[in-house]
This record gives C-alpha cells, sequence and structure tokens, in this order.
C-alpha cells in the first residue's frame, strides 16, 4: 500500500499512467473516488493521474488535532516533495477546491493550472439558506453512527469527518484569488444546492482571467456523470500543453 510521511502525517496516495502529472485533491470526507479510473482511460497516458486521501479520510492518518484547509494545502505540497513532483496540474473537487486555491496562492511555483470543481471560496452555508439546509444534511448523515460505514470503504471516523468540515467552514479565500497566477477553470452545476451558482460567479469574478463552464447538474457529477467533469477539464489541459 503506498504511504508517504508528510507534514506530520501517513498519507495513502495512488498514481496512474504516465505523462504530466495531474493532481486530483478530493473532497471532504471522501476517499479516493470512481472519477480516478474514468481520468485514466480518458487521459490515454498524456497525464499522470495522482491523487492522495487528505488527512482525517481514507487510508491517512487522521490526527485528534484541529484541521485547516491551509493545513492540508501544505500536506499537499509535502506529498508533492515526497514524491518529487516539481509542478503540476491540480483539479480539486469541492472542499478540495479550497484547498487547491490556497496551495496555488502559497506555492505558485508549483501549480501548472488549477481546475476548481463544485467550487467557492468560502463557506455559502454561512449567508445561504439552502445551502445552510444541504451542509446540515451532511453533517447529520456523516455523523449517523454506522452511516459512513456503509456508503464509503474506507470511512472517516466522526470526529476527523468534524474537523474537515469545520476546516471547510472557516476557510475564507475570496481576498486570495486575485493572488492566482495560472490559468484557470471553474466547472460548476447550476443544481447544486449546497454550492449555488453565485459562488461560482464569484470565483470567476476575482480570478484574473479565469474561465467559467456552468452543467446542468448538481454536487456530485463528478461521481454519477463523469464526463460532463472530464470532458472539458482534458479540452482545457489539453489546450495548455
Amino acid at each position: 500500500m503506498p504511504i508517504v510521511h508528510v507534514n506530520d502525517i501517513d498519507m495513502y496516495y495512488e498514481i496512474h499512467g504516465e505523462g504530466e502529472p495531474l493532481i486530483v485533491i478530493w473532497g471532504i470526507g471522501g476517499e479516493i473516488p470512481a472519477l480516478v479510473d474514468h481520468l485514466v482511460t480518458a487521459c490515454e497516458g498524456k497525464f499522470r493521474i495522482i491523487t492522495f486521501d487528505n488527512r482525517g479520510s481514507g487510508r491517512s492518518d487522521k490526527p485528534d488535532i484541529p484541521y485547516s484547509i491551509e493545513m492540508m494545502a501544505m500536506d499537499t505540497a509535502c506529498f508533492m516533495d515526497a514524491i518529487d513532483v516539481r509542478h503540476a496540474h491540480i483539479l480539486g473537487i469541492s472542499t478540495g477546491a479550497r484547498i487547491a486555491i490556497a496551495l496555488a496562492t502559497r506555492f505558485p511555483a508549483r501549480v501548472k493550472t488549477l481546475t476548481l470543481h463544485v467550487a467557492a471560496a468560502r463557506s455559502p452555508d454561512r449567508e445561504d439558506a439552502e445551502a445552510q439546509t444541504a451542509f446540515e444534511r451532511l453533517r447529520a448523515a456523516m455523523t449517523t453512527p454506522g452511516f459512513m460505514e456503509k456508503v464509503l470503504a474506507y470511512p472517516p471516523t466522526i470526529e476527523s469527518f468534524l474537523r474537515q468540515f469545520e476546516a471547510l467552514r472557516e476557510f475564507d479565500g475570496r481576498s486570495l484569488l486575485g493572488k492566482i497566477q495560472c490559468p484557470v477553470l471553474i466547472v460548476n452545476g447550476t443544481q447544486d444546492a449546497s454550492t449555488p451558482v453565485r459562488y461560482a460567479e464569484e470565483l470567476k469574478a476575482g480570478i484574473p482571467d479565469s474561465r467559467l463552464i456552468l452543467v446542468d447538474s448538481d454536487h456530485l457529477f463528478a461521481r454519477t456523470t463523469p464526463d460532463l467533469l472530464i470532458t472539458p477539464v482534458l479540452a482545457f489541459l489539453n489546450e495548455i500543453e
């Protein structure tokens, strides 16, 4: 089982294929998703797909300390050092998009391009009633004893999920957006209750020369209909390459 020790934790990771590195940073409570299999097939050897379990999830360590988005961005940079990847394309999904924003602004030389999926610079539940309902449903489900064991092969603990959840809610990256220097693609859903469209538009307005694609779907379309994400991502990356 591939494990590296980074930034005080043991981190589980996978590398698939050959080519330019494309690092996928997954979202809250999640383990390495089936999306990776679809990406590997679609990339046809042009991109090397690299992904890992964030601290507090999957097969990585779940330390009993507060987490932050900035901490997980440092985890990512240290992970890149550990596997000898100097810079890479980054695909951040949901919470992973916030981690990607922090990574791109703190370590700009490490990020060749940035794709932000079902993304926001801050927590929509603090001011949007529909998002607040979606967040509370997620929290209630994931903290119900036995639920995560039914839906995930390598579930977080309730405690580590809540640490990730608070890191997500506490992060506000609006002041960082104008500092992003690399090409940026934003791919969000028009029916995403937890991340309404105006938060994607806020990203687009804040990040210089970024591109926004809105897909008629919800927060989970990377899982349910992955081609809706993969097709624009690969078009974007192939244009850059």
